[in-house]
């Protein structure tokens, strides 16, 4: 959290940001799914910028939820029909630029 804040290398003037999302405890579920589709345009310059994802938690529906909200906006930031941004994700996965550690 400290690097997101004052200036640090995740904070929002050097291009990223820290964003929650809860899914316990409250009426509304927010997973972070929903939040990676809020930041869309953002993200979307991160990736083609060459930034890399790193996603870790549960096993159960939350690495393909995330994997789709990343090939659809690979998708619609880029113009490509799903299957090309599905197989451009593949191919950071591939190159180490996508990496998922979940556990149940």
């Amino acid at each position: 959290m400290k690097h997101s804040q004052n200036g640090g290398v995740l904070s929002e003037d050097k291009g990223g940001g820290f964003y929650d999302a809860f899914s316990r405890d409250q009426p509304r579920k927010v997973y972070v799914q929903h939040k990676i589709k809020e930041q869309s345009t953002k993200i979307w310059g991160l990736l083609s910028q060459g930034a890399s994802v790193y996603i870790a938690g549960s096993s159960n529906k939350m690495p393909s939820e995330v994997l789709s909200a990343f090939e659809d906006i690979v998708s619609a930031e880029s113009g490509v029909s799903k299957e090309v941004a599905s197989r451009w994700i593949r191919a950071l996965e591939k190159a180490g630029k996508y990496y998922v550690e979940a556990w149940s």
